[in-house]
């Protein structure tokens, strides 16, 4: 690949998440970010989820890269350096292949995450601000999504985080029975795929809760379930068994305030990062969970799954390997162009040193076959090279020398 390649972040690998929400970005930070690179000469983009902060970038300076990285999520130098990440060429490739197929994810195959990549991605193209080259890459990895999805089991079953709600609020509400009651706030991906996930596999009352009115009410319509107006927050929580929070928002949504008067038990859970419930909302009568306690919830299709991630790795080195082919091959092609040029040359002397004995006519009817027949001996010159190039890269300068091009 021409350029370093590079996965700078932080994850939740190693990073808790009270510090990881420090560092998400939203929509207009990824942009700023990734339109600086740009004015910087580098092709990048970024992901931002419950589980990561990220960019990926080719073609930039790394001190400059960290140094934008820090800036952008916040300022947090301290925290980057202890818990943050720099990868670079291979290491940062296979990265992208892994965090893509959903075999980084917390969640292991985690069925949101490609989807998010894939929005990190149109927002860079949107903008220009990925290269032709990271556009290839990014081919290969989401061909290799779609095998790992066709030919492994890593995301079947419990992959996703509002899967994994809805069995934690079985776990917790003797598997929700008739006349329990479930109030969703917030109508994001996150929160309309748990509200999906929830009236399909429960029979509980559900309720939804938006701060744009128009929008839940929409959804309410279409999945059939209640909807509330925001003013009314406070009088659905005290009537709900169970709380899911998905509001995506910089600050807390829920706090000690509106949960004051509680005095029945309530399961909250906390789908944002950063946390849009205040954790001192928990008590003896509330028990809260966040992103961190709900992924690490026993699931029983785990195992299972675990067992097809060398399969995965497997499609992920194939697809890796065919990049990389591709990648050397790519960088014969101002030589391909010169050669190409050197034959047209050729053919152009010699037929200003015959033309004389020819009449105009006569070489208008067997230019066709001459430039047939020296296309095609430049085709398989170019062949020969593409093909030896791959194992041996002395051939570039062979033909260089033997065409007196560059």
């Amino acid at each position: 690949m021409e350029g370093s390649f590079y996965s700078v972040g932080i994850s939740h690998w190693n990073c808790p998440l009270e510090i990881r929400e420090q560092f998400s970005i939203d929509k207009q930070q990824s942009l700023e970010f990734i339109n600086d690179l740009k004015s910087l000469g580098g092709s990048a983009f970024t992901v931002s989820t419950c589980n990561r902060t990220q960019v990926f970038a080719q073609n930039i300076n790394i001190h400059q890269l960290k140094e934008k990285f820090i800036h952008y999520s916040g300022n947090h130098q301290q925290n980057f350096e202890q818990y943050g990440f720099v990868l670079e060429n291979d290491e940062a490739i296979q990265n992208l292949f892994e965090v893509s197929t959903g075999i980084d994810s917390q969640i292991l195959g985690d069925l949101q995450i490609f989807s998010q990549v894939k929005e990190g991605v149109e927002l860079a193209k949107k903008n220009a601000c990925i290269n032709s080259q990271m556009d290839r890459l990014l081919q290969f990895v989401f061909q290799a999504n779609k095998e790992v999805q066709s030919f492994t089991t890593i995301s079947k079953g419990a992959a996703s985080v509002a899967h994994a709600t809805v069995l934690k609020i079985r776990q917790k509400t003797e598997h929700l029975k008739d006349k329990k009651k479930i109030l969703v706030f917030g109508t994001g991906e996150i929160g309309q795929r748990t509200l999906e996930n929830l009236n399909s596999q429960t029979k509980a009352e559900i309720t939804i809760i938006n701060r744009t009115a128009e929008k839940a009410k929409a959804i309410a319509e279409l999945q059939k379930v209640r909807f509330a107006p925001i003013e009314s927050l406070q009088e659905e929580i005290n009537k709900s068994d169970v709380v899911v929070v998905a509001t995506n928002a910089k600050q807390y949504t829920i706090t000690e305030e509106i949960t004051q008067g509680i005095h029945t038990e309530k399961l909250f859970i906390d789908l944002s990062v950063p946390r849009n419930i205040d954790p001192n909302t928990a008590s003896n009568k509330i028990e809260l969970v966040d992103i961190d306690q709900l992924n690490a919830e026993a699931d029983k299709t785990l195992n299972k799954r675990k067992k097809d991630i060398p399969k995965a790795k497997t499609i992920i080195n194939l697809h890796k390997i065919e990049f990389e082919d591709w990648s050397k091959l790519h960088t014969l092609g101002p030589t391909i162009k010169n050669l190409k040029k050197s034959f047209d040359s050729l053919k152009n002397e010699e037929i200003d040193k015959y033309k004389g004995q020819y009449h105009k006519e006569e070489l208008e009817r067997i230019k066709p076959l001459i430039d047939s027949i020296v296309k095609k001996i430049s085709s398989k010159n170019i062949e020969y090279l593409r093909k030896r190039y791959r194992n041996d890269e002395d051939i570039l300068e062979i033909m260089r020398e033997m065409y007196k091009i560059d």
